[in-house]
């Protein structure tokens, strides 16, 4: 490239401006269509009333009656469903979703295939929180095409309805640029994480499927596979018996004409090109996807905290739908202290396990949690690491790590003035070379389930949690050696929600000394 070929400076320059979020370029918060028929759903439906702790501790719930439009409109409200409107003076009117999403952003879409129910037909539909109906984008039952999509999945196969989970890609980049790719699938982890948790209150076996022919899944739903991606499928309700359905007929395009975008849309390649290379091409590839890592951490050295044996029983927990309607973002902790039996019901509930084709059954996980304590009752401030084997923690190190905890959380004061903060980390490389980079998908959605079961545990029992970011290599290296080679996944504090439940300003030790060592006229 020569002097005179100016595009190198025209380019450099506009790729290095910087700016907040352009409001003129939001994305709208909802899908919408027209020219497809609707269908409301029923506004009365039963309250989950199991209690939450309960609810989201079961593995996988058995024996549940038939499912019906009532019950679809139950597990939908709780999971994706607006739960109340406020009106506010500098934000203006803000819709309060069932489950939490980073940044209020809300980039995951909802679909629903499935066989003839009591109250509906079968059909493919697409779900509006907004308006609380459903858009027929099909008609008949079309569970044979989700069915070899998914490799042949029993349990896709014969489950009476498939809730299929997509990400618009946009909504959390146009504001968290590139590393908004994880955070979508953070937020389709806490929407399957109230699913699976209202399918258990429901007596509704659930099932969360990573692994499938996107493109064949994206087909079915009338998506590009690019702005809109199908993320995961969750099949819903006890096998009927069977096995197989005719899906023989090719399918034409869905009609009518739809919405997720608005103009200025930024392209972020590597979110594009990351997405292109998580894609499973065919069946072969759906199966090698299946399965267990078979690799758990080795146990620290230091000493043993064991939990208090049935802690969950102990405590009073909210039943789940009370739950899920009152949860809310905590923005600022007290310095209050939490007992270690709630501490013990919170992490035990959200860790008990995910149902999911890429785990092997109860107790696997492609996760190890770390935990920074704060102001715990009866255990030492300091770091640990949490091992569900034992229900108990080993202590990495003794000590008062506020200002750390505030430091790795992305110089915020949540992780500073919480109870306690749980980091969720997985070993990529063994993960990426097992499952290849659909394993990533994997790793991050467990993260968001498990984070969102600790969101809904916590609000069972009145505390308060977030989902934060964090700085990805200090994380690892605080609770190294153990943690080394991990990557961070998802962190969460939790504590006691303050009084006046408004953000606080807060800079650590560390990022001053940071700063200050800056300007140094010496090499370190």
């Amino acid at each position: 490239m020569q002097n005179r070929d100016t595009g190198a400076a025209f380019n450099y320059h506009e790729s290095t401006k910087l700016a907040y979020i352009n409001l003129s370029t939001k994305p709208p918060l909802y899908k919408t269509y027209s020219g497809l028929p609707t269908l409301p759903l029923p506004a009365e439906f039963p309250s989950p009333d199991t209690p939450a702790l309960e609810a989201i501790g079961t593995y996988e719930a058995t024996g549940g009656p038939e499912p019906s439009l009532s019950t679809l409109a139950q597990l939908l409200y709780h999971c994706a469903g607006v739960t109340r409107v406020g009106n506010f003076r500098i934000a203006g009117e803000v819709h309060f979703r069932a489950a939490a999403s980073a940044g209020g952003l809300y980039p995951v879409e909802t679909y629903v295939v499935c066989r003839d129910l009591q109250g509906l037909d079968a059909g493919v539909y697409h779900f509006g929180p907004d308006t609380f109906q459903l858009t027929c984008l099909r008609q008949g039952d079309h569970r044979g095409h989700l069915a070899r999509a998914s490799g042949g999945d029993a349990r896709i196969a014969a489950a009476p309805l498939t809730v299929v989970f997509t990400t618009v890609f946009w909504r959390s980049s146009w504001k968290y640029r590139t590393r908004g790719y994880r955070y979508c699938f953070w937020d389709n982890g806490t929407v399957a994480a109230n699913l699976l948790s209202g399918a258990s209150a429901a007596g509704q076996p659930a099932r969360v499927v990573n692994a499938f022919v996107d493109r064949e899944v994206d087909e079915l739903l009338g998506i590009d596979g690019v702005g809109e991606a199908s993320t995961c499928l969750l099949a819903v309700g006890a096998p009927s018996g069977e096995t197989e359905f005719s899906s023989a007929s090719s399918l034409g395009p869905v009609g009518g004409q739809s919405v997720i975008t608005a103009p200025g849309e930024i392209d972020y390649p590597d979110i594009r090109e990351t997405h292109a290379a998580t894609f499973l091409a065919d069946a072969v590839e759906v199966e090698n996807s299946r399965g267990g890592l078979g690799i758990t951490a080795p146990a620290p050295d230091g000493p043993f905290f064991p939990f208090p044996d049935g802690a969950a029983s102990e405590l009073v927990s909210r039943p789940l739908g009370q739950t899920i309607r009152e949860r809310g973002s905590t923005r600022r902790f007290g310095h209050d202290s939490i007992s270690l039996a709630q501490l013990a019901a919170v992490v035990g509930s959200a860790t008990g396990g995910v149902p999911a084709d890429f785990l092997d059954g109860q107790g696997d996980s492609l996760l190890d949690l770390y935990l920074i304590v704060n102001s715990v009752d009866d255990l030492p401030g300091g770091s640990y690491y949490y091992s569900p084997d034992r229900n108990g923690l080993y202590q990495l190190k003794e000590g008062e790590f506020r200002q750390e905890a505030g430091h790795l959380g992305f110089e915020q004061a949540l992780p500073h003035d919480a109870s306690a903060v749980a980091f969720f980390m997985a070993d990529l490389g063994p993960i990426l070379e097992r499952y290849g980079n659909r394993g990533y998908r994997a790793a991050q959605l467990e993260a968001g389930i498990v984070g969102g079961k600790l969101y809904l545990a916590s609000h069972s029992l009145g505390l308060g949690a977030s989902g934060l970011t964090f700085y990805d290599d200090e994380v690892t290296e605080f609770f190294s050696p153990h943690a080394a080679g991990k990557g961070a996944m998802f962190v969460v504090p939790i504590g006691v929600t303050a009084e006046v439940n408004r953000v606080r300003p807060f800079r650590s030790r560390i990022a001053m000394t940071l700063d200050a060592q800056s300007r140094t006229s010496t090499r370190r």
